[in-house]
């Protein structure tokens, strides 16, 4: 039997696609169509990890079936790029932002293609190219024209080493899931958008997708529509007043304490 020589197969054919345009979407095709999307990844200078081949496989199997049955396939990929990862990089190197991003779209797109993906490189959206961010300001903008942004202070998961804010997911167990250094609790003023002015619209939608049970539940957790009250406590002794949410403000005349958070500002 014949060696099978893995490395040569796989780079003869990921070439021929590269050449041929294997999995570029057709404009004005008249197939039916299907558009897939994946979660952009971060071009971090330590290149691709197993969670990207995990995150994107699922999708990459929908879409070689969607065109074995005949659809016109759209599957882009792109590169989240900006964020302070590259700026601390930058500082820490010496080697302008501009060129650490660029490198680092080249290494992760030598590993995508490596791995196999059949991503239309045609279309690659880079979140730092005027053309693609000046869109994201537009609608920064409009969306604060119509009152729905605002900023406020807030209690923020900080990581002091990568000097980043973290969402909850990306601090678990209180520790940064960059770095793993410990996450700690900062005040911040930060930009908020009102997104649950759309709750309504946003969980109905949900009701027409096939989503896993769990995924609607993240979903909906997400969106956070709530129904309650917000009522001021007189604190005794204090010219000051603790405000509190409730979603069931008909059971307030049986309360017999409160629990503050750690970071409250009454307690600092």
């Amino acid at each position: 039997m014949q060696e099978y020589n893995v490395s040569a197969v796989e780079q003869k054919w990921q070439d021929y696609w590269d050449a041929h345009g294997t999995f570029r979407a057709e404009n004005g095709s008249s197939k039916p169509k299907f558009y897939a999307l994946v979660e952009f990844p971060y071009p971090s200078g330590h290149g691709m990890h197993v969670g990207h081949i995990k995150a994107y496989s699922g999708l990459e199997v929908v879409s070689r079936k969607r065109r074995l049955q005949g659809y016109n396939v759209l599957f882009p990929i792109g590169f989240d790029a900006y964020g302070l990862p590259t700026e601390n990089t930058a500082i820490k190197t010496g080697v302008h932002p501009r060129q650490v991003t660029d490198e680092n779209i080249k290494k992760f797109t030598g590993q995508l293609k490596r791995v196999g993906f059949s991503f239309d490189w045609s279309r690659v959206v880079d979140t730092t190219d005027e053309g693609y961010y000046k869109w994201t300001q537009w609608i920064f903008l409009k969306m604060f024209e119509h009152g729905l942004v605002f900023r406020d202070k807030t209690s923020v998961n900080y990581c002091p080493s990568c000097k980043v804010v973290l969402s909850n997911e990306d601090s678990q167990g209180g520790k940064c899931d960059v770095c793993h250094s410990e996450i700690v609790q900062k005040t911040k003023e930060v930009w908020y958008l009102r997104i649950t002015q759309y709750a309504d619209k946003l969980l109905e939608g949900l009701e027409t997708v096939d989503y896993l049970p769990n995924i609607k539940l993240q979903q909906e957790n997400w969106i956070g529509k709530s129904t309650g009250a917000f009522v001021n406590f007189q604190i005794s002794g204090l010219d000051e007043k603790l405000r509190i949410y409730t979603t069931r403000p008909d059971t307030l005349y049986g309360v017999t304490f409160m629990v503050m958070a750690p970071e409250h500002p009454m307690i600092q």
